[in-house]
């Protein structure tokens, strides 16, 4: 397959423009076959990451911000709001 260079791993594309993440990376990042991410480029080089679903990062995220914790200056948003920005991407269900 690929050979090891002094920045990771060199992967050839197929004739279809896919490559293959090699396992070590996938294993880095808990990828399971299947699994959705997120491909980006920046300063010419491609970035993949995991994708966080929604109901993960809000779980993550429990607890973080409470009224001591949040900001004097920070703006008041209506949770109803909140939920329409966060979920207009979706489908209608």
């Amino acid at each position: 397959m690929g050979t090891m260079s002094a920045d990771g791993e060199e992967r050839r594309l197929d004739e279809k423009g896919r490559i293959t993440i090699p396992r070590r990376i996938r294993d880095r990042l808990n990828l399971e076959p299947g699994e959705r991410v997120r491909i980006d480029v920046q300063d010419g080089t491609v970035i993949v990451r995991p994708r966080v679903s929604r109901s993960a990062f809000t779980e993550s995220m429990r607890g973080c911000l409470t009224e001591d914790s949040k900001a004097d200056d920070a703006p008041s948003i209506d949770p109803t709001d909140l939920k329409a920005d966060w979920t207009s991407d979706l489908p209608d269900a």
